[in-house]
Formats: C-alpha cells, structure tokens, sequence
C-alpha cells in the first residue's frame, strides 16, 4: 500500500510540473538569445485589440469625413490619425493614387456608415503628430477596433511609433492574418517577403526583409546592425537612442550569424542603405533549428 500511495503522489506531482511548465512556456531560450512570445497590453483583448471595457478615458465623437484609410475628419472639424497603422495614400492634387489605397478608404466609409458614424476614440500617449493631427485608437461602439480591422483586411501596414505603442504587437498579429492569406496589399510585388541576396542594391522604401546578421556595433547613442548579402551589397538595421528602451530584451551582441526579419523603410544616407527600428515588432529572430522551415513557410504563405 505505502508503496502504491507513493506511486500516486509522484503522478501526481509530475502532473502539476508539467501544468506549471505550460505556463511559462511564454520565453523560449534558444542558444544564448532570448525570443520572448507576443506581450499584449493586459488591458485589451488579445484576438481584436479591443479593451475589455470602455471607460471615461474613451471619447465618444462623429465622424463627418473620410479622407484615407487611416485619417478622419470628425463634425467638430478635428482631424484625427488612427494610431498602429499606415493605408495606402489615395489620390490628390499633390499625388498619384496608391493600390489599394481609393478600396482602403471606401471600406473604412462602409465600416463606419453600418454604425451611424459613431465612434470612441481613445487618445495616444503623445496626441499630436507634426501635422497637428490628434493622434487615437479609434474603436466602433460595438468596441472593434478600427486598426485591427483595416489590418485583418489587408489594407493596411502596421506603423509603430514611439510612445504611440501599447497595441503594437497586437497589431502585428492583425498583420499577419492578412500576410498569411496574401490578402490585397500583400500581393503587391514590393510587399513580398525578401532575402538579402534577391534584393537589388539600389532598392529603397518599405521592405520586408530576412537576412543573416554580419556585424553589430553597439554604443550608447545606437544599435547598428549590418545584414550583408554575397554580393558585398549590405543594409544597415539602426536603432536610435530614443527606442533603445524598447529593445532591452534583445541580446545584440548575440545576434551575429543568425537569420532575422526586419520590417521596415529602407532610406539611403550617405552612399549607405540603412531600414531604422522603433519597436521591437519589427525585428524577429529565427530559431536556430527552424530556419529552413520558418523561410520555406513565409515565402509560401505570407506573399
């Protein structure tokens, strides 16, 4: 009997080991770097973006206007910039039109005309951008959020812009509902998923990239992390002093000869390509023992 009583308690111990394992599951130690799983703000819902419950900080507002995907006008003549998100521009007097971007705004118009043109904003940390546009996640009384929404559809890219970054990574997972599916901006040829040895030397703007790390150089000012491609062409990921805050998880120093992903605006500077990162959702490190598997898998399913 004792020695059946001590049978049990050890099943059941290992039982509960394996449950409280489960749990922290969330942090993966993959030789020496750290790759830490989705954080999403606790107080908003994991799947939608949404907040679990609207509070006076919420503002309710009509909106009067669409202009674009991603800019309102409401009837109190305020302009608001949605918040984790960029559409395509449509067109006007000052430019061409881009794809997508006359369908972004006209689904966004629909979306809005099913509720009356009610909405709630909620107010970004830093309110207004260099245009004096107030800056807000804006949600549907029914409380959907509208980036989540535009983000699923594919018509819109994430935009992550410190401090304006509390559903940040939550917006990137709306992201890559889209990207999975190779739904309408994702077809596009510049939005396709590329390696650094595909990629042409004089290649600039929005990219999404996978290349192997060549060198890093960290001062207190910057992080400068080099992808070089065999054809001696190299781009250089910066990270400012401003963002550095952000990325405190990541060991740069680690980081040389592995496979990352980086999204971002390729700009030259002084004969050199540099893509800047602001937030960590940019930037994902490929596990050693599933780099074949992870390319293979973006290449086929994200574009």
């Amino acid at each position: 009997m004792l020695n059946a009583l001590a049978f049990f308690i050890k099943v059941e111990i290992i039982k509960k080991a394996l449950s409280l394992s489960a749990f922290f599951m969330g942090i993966i130690f993959i030789s020496g770097v750290i790759v830490f799983a989705t954080n999403f703000d606790n107080r908003a819902n994991a799947s939608t973006c949404s907040p679990n419950k609207i509070t006076s900080s919420f503002e309710k507002a009509k909106v009067k206007w669409v202009y674009d995907g991603d800019t309102l006008l409401l009837t109190d003549k305020r302009k608001i910039r949605i918040i984790g998100i960029d559409t395509p521009e449509v067109k006007h007097h000052r430019q061409s039109g881009q794809a997508y971007g006359a369908k972004a705004r006209e689904a966004l118009r629909e979306l809005l005309k099913k509720h009356h043109y009610h909405v709630l904003l909620k107010f970004g940390e830093e309110k207004k951008d260099r245009y004096q546009r107030l800056l807000a996640h804006v949600y549907l009384p029914d409380q959907t959020n509208i980036s989540t929404w535009l983000l699923e559809k594919g018509f819109a890219k994430t935009l992550s812009i410190p401090p304006n970054i509390k559903l940040a990574n939550c917006y990137k997972q709306a992201e890559r509902v889209a990207q999975r599916q190779s739904l309408r901006i994702w077809r596009l040829k510049q939005n396709q998923l590329k390696r650094m040895a595909s990629l042409s030397p004089r290649y600039k703007g929005y990219a999404r990239l996978i290349g192997k790390v060549h060198k890093v150089k960290e001062s207190k000012k910057t992080r400068m992390i080099e992808l070089a491609s065999d054809v001696g062409s190299s781009i250089f990921i910066k990270i400012r002093k401003k963002h550095l805050k952000y990325f405190k998880r990541i060991s740069f120093n680690k980081l040389i000869d592995r496979k990352i992903k980086v999204t971002g605006m390729i700009k030259k500077r002084h004969k050199k390509r540099f893509l800047y990162l602001s937030h960590p959702s940019q930037l994902e490190i490929i596990p050693l023992n599933q780099i074949k598997p992870t390319i293979k898998w973006s290449l086929k399913n994200e574009g």
